[in-house]
């Protein structure tokens, strides 16, 4: 069985850390294997690096990397796919394939090696086994919708999602992808659901308030769409993509507002904000606040 990634996850890249990491691989193989690890750690995709330190070890010093060896095949081998270095990519395979022949992670990889010879069906159909047998298997259920997308299928995308999430349903990463795939197919109200359950997990996200006042905006819903532009406008005061939406939004609701005397300050301390911000930012700021005096209703 393949061993999964040992480094602490404790530890945090300082900055430049990694440059130095950089660095010092080009000088000893200990460093090329430190940095591989923190590449896998952090989850840092340079492929040509990988493929450069990992390769120059599984070649001339495997021993140095003791059971790690199979971790670096399969890093090479992911960077190999992703650069179209066949050779590597075959190699790496051919190894992983002979030392663990009934590992379902080496089943992934091969429908990872199908997927880079567009042998699309063939894929599928190993995905598919996998999670006949391992339906709990997240990283296949989430290759199985990759597929989907790399080839434009985005109906087939968001089934496979939302079968997914049936099951998973607190990954916040693929609540993200669904309602992306939602707007690319235009249906805004699906993906205003998807951002609600993102809000739920993290309601202090200024993106997620954002993006989903904007959805709501882009439906039509001004009330509501006002309210999260707000909160997103008092969490971060100098965010001008709130501030924007909030003038916009009210904007759209000016006939409705014209006696609450509530929603004039409001839209008077929005012009305010944004004329302040714009004030010492050159020629596009003057623009701006050209805008803002002239360009509004009264």
């Amino acid at each position: 069985m393949l061993r999964p990634q040992s480094p602490s996850a404790d530890h945090k890249m300082e900055p430049g850390e990694y440059d130095v990491l950089v660095a010092r691989a080009k000088m000893n193989t200990g460093a090329a294997i430190e940095l591989l690890q923190a590449m896998r750690l952090h989850k840092i995709r340079q492929p040509d690096l990988v493929v450069l330190h990992g390769g120059k070890l599984l070649s001339s010093s495997p021993g140095r990397l003791g059971n790690d060896v199979w971790t670096v095949m399969e890093q090479v081998f992911i960077a190999a796919v992703e650069l179209g270095m066949d050779a590597w990519r075959d190699y790496c395979l051919k190894q992983l394939s002979n030392k663990f022949p009934s590992s379902v992670r080496v089943e992934r990889l091969k429908g990872v090696y199908a997927e880079s010879c567009e042998k699309w069906g063939e894929a599928k159909k190993i995905y598919q086994k996998i999670l006949a047998d391992k339906p709990e298997d997240m990283v296949t259920h989430k290759r199985l919708i990759a597929l989907n997308k790399q080839r434009g299928k985005t109906v087939e995308a968001i089934e496979e999602i939302n079968k997914y999430l049936e099951t998973f349903s607190t990954d916040t990463e693929v609540w993200h992808e669904l309602a992306e795939l939602y707007i690319e197919a235009g249906s805004l109200q699906r993906a205003v659901f998807c951002f609600e359950e993102l809000i739920v997990t993290n309601p202090r996200s200024v993106y997620h308030l954002l993006t989903y006042a904007e959805l709501l905006y882009s439906t039509q819903d001004y009330e509501l769409a006002r309210k999260y532009y707000s909160l997103a406008a008092y969490l971060d005061s100098t965010c001008l993509r709130a501030l924007w939406g909030l003038l916009a939004v009210n904007l759209a609701l000016a006939e409705k507002d014209k006696v609450n005397e509530k929603m004039g300050q409001l839209q008077t301390f929005t012009v305010e904000r944004l004329k302040h911000a714009y004030k010492d930012v050159g020629s596009h700021g003057k623009l701006a606040i050209g805008l803002l005096n002239t360009g509004l209703p009264s």
